[in-house]
């Protein structure tokens, strides 16, 4: 894919549809702010993260990048949540 939107034919096309991408992601990050009572700067990296490893799953097949990747957004969300958000309790994101 990369190698696709990097290709000078392409490039151009590719950097259009990544800076759409990165703009949808930040849009839906503004949505889950009030829900989780995160700042959208800091769900939007969180996004990326997830989408990237289950990109990479996709192509690869690899389940331990994305399950420690995985465990990895659920802690993380945890300690935010924890900061930005007190009141919730901890956990909340646990299967």
């Amino acid at each position: 894919m990369y190698q696709v939107y990097t290709h000078p034919k392409y490039r151009e096309y590719g950097q259009k549809f990544f800076k759409g991408v990165d703009e949808r992601y930040t849009e839906y990050a503004k949505s889950l702010e009030p829900k989780l009572g995160i700042p959208h700067e800091k769900i939007t990296p969180l996004i990326f993260i997830l989408v990237r490893a289950c990109v990479h799953y996709a192509l690869f097949e690899d389940e331990f990048y994305l399950e420690s990747q995985i465990e990895v957004l659920k802690e993380t969300l945890e300690l935010f949540i924890e900061k930005y958000n007190p009141k919730t309790r901890s956990g909340t994101f646990t299967e």
